[in-house]
């Protein structure tokens, strides 16, 4: 049976499972993502992945990624790191431009479609993180008010489900990352000074992963959504 996925969100799903429970490849995929100097992978007792997760006013997340270092019994919230990751493609009628991107985010203005920049997605994430405990805080006390962001104040809510995620996130840090399809290259001559710490990851590095590590079926989801998932070159080893 061929099972074919759709977009980031098809790419994303497909590698997730094809790691599985290898920790030793989740390993391997994290360290490919060039993330702020301060992290160190270290030796993670396990992962939790998060997959199209809501975090209500804060917006969904394609992947969520929790780097547990002690054992569940005796965990605290010092013994996590946590990953947010949002992937972005290049459409069949678009291009996906980094530049584009950041110059609508640094201008601070509400925009029709704001909410799916990825600045401001993950932007959203940190503040998330950051206003934690006054966030939990506020759900103890049945304070509905929120913590103030851009353009309105932003809450959890009551979904359960959410409220699930939202306790699995609290962390001693967490990182940002966007997988992109802006090419290796052209990466690096993005030098642009964003607000907070944020990483990046090309899609042309994650099929390179995926081939040094015969991850076929992630393979195949590339070769079928082909070049609207960036401007990629089909190799014919493939």
């Amino acid at each position: 049976m061929k099972i074919l996925g759709y977009s980031e969100r098809g790419i994303i799903n497909s590698l997730i499972f094809s790691i599985g429970e290898d920790k030793v490849l989740m390993n391997k995929f994290i360290e490919t993502i060039t993330i702020h100097e301060s992290f160190n992978l270290g030796t993670p007792e396990r992962y939790t992945v998060l997959l199209e997760q809501s975090f209500s006013d804060f917006g969904d997340a394609d992947l969520v990624i929790i780097i547990h270092y002690k054992d569940e019994k005796i965990e605290k919230a010092a013994d996590k790191i946590v990953l947010f990751i949002e992937g972005k493609v290049k459409t069949s009628g678009s291009n996906w431009i980094i530049k584009t991107q950041f110059d609508k985010y640094f201008q601070k203005k509400e925009y029709k479609g704001y909410s799916s920049n990825l600045f401001y997605q993950l932007y959203f994430k940190k503040q998330l993180i950051d206003n934690w405990a006054i966030l939990k805080q506020n759900k103890l006390d049945g304070n509905r008010s929120g913590i103030k962001s851009f353009f309105r104040n932003r809450k959890i809510g009551d979904n359960p489900i959410v409220e699930k995620a939202f306790n699995l996130i609290e962390c001693k840090e967490a990182y940002y990352i966007g997988i992109i399809p802006t090419l290796k290259e052209d990466l690096k001559k993005f030098n642009d000074k964003i607000d907070f710490e944020m990483s990046f990851l090309s899609w042309e590095r994650v099929e390179e992963f995926c081939r040094e590590n015969d991850l076929q079926k992630v393979l195949n989801i590339f070769d079928y959504n082909d070049k609207q998932i960036y401007n990629r070159v089909k190799k014919l080893n493939n």
